[in-house]
């Protein structure tokens, strides 16, 4: 049987994805999650939607940033 939910660190490692990017992309409302007791999960199927928005966003030349990097320092 497949697996129903997936906790964050299993989506980390499915995606390859870091776990701050992911938190990032649950504050950001493209990441469907829901809690259990004190743990937050991912239904597979909802991993699998953001996954292919980021792929339509990067095909539409747009790819998403959840953070910006920062500026990097001038040398004087």
């Amino acid at each position: 049987m497949q697996k129903l939910k997936l906790s964050l660190k299993e989506i980390a490692e499915v995606t390859g994805e870091s776990l701050p990017l992911i938190h990032d992309a649950i504050n950001a409302g493209h990441l469907r999650t829901f809690v259990v007791g004190r743990r937050r999960f991912a239904r597979p199927a909802d991993v699998e939607k953001w996954v292919n928005f980021l792929q339509k966003q990067s095909d539409a030349g747009k790819p998403v940033k959840y953070r910006e990097r920062p500026a990097e320092r001038k040398v004087a």
